[in-house]
């Protein structure tokens, strides 16, 4: 027997879950509507940066080594956390598991490798083609 006090279907918790989100959405979007500075003649095609109207349009390519460190950070960051589900199920897993985990930090470590090679962690350098 459940420890519930008042044992709900698993359907009708969904339900009220995604109802209760969706209000909260709303009444964010709505509060924010409301309370939002109201100018007379904003433009909608400039984007805001900071009050400062930008001169010219932007013209040629963007270097942006940033977002490339980003992503990079978020490929290595995903298998961080795949590594820390699998810590929480070691002893379960036994030697299997662990050759496993090893192989797939050992893969890690050759991407990150090969990364550093081609030169996508570097700021101030050109990338190979």
């Amino acid at each position: 027997m459940s420890d519930l006090i008042f044992p709900i279907n698993p359907g009708a918790a969904l339900a009220i879950h995604v109802a209760l989100s969706a209000g909260m959405v709303a009444a964010i979007m709505l509060v924010a509507a409301w309370l939002r500075e109201k100018r007379s003649g904003a433009r909608a095609d400039v984007p805001y940066e900071g009050g400062v109207l930008p001169a010219a349009p932007q013209q040629g390519p963007v270097n942006a080594p940033y977002f490339l460190i980003a992503a990079l950070f978020v490929i290595f960051d995903m298998e961080a956390a795949i590594l820390f589900a699998w810590a929480v199920a070691a002893r379960d897993t036994g030697w299997l598991g662990l050759i496993e985990a090893a192989v797939f930090i050992g893969v890690l470590l050759l991407a990150l490798v090969y990364l550093w090679a081609d030169g996508a962690l570097d700021w101030h350098k050109e990338r190979k083609p």
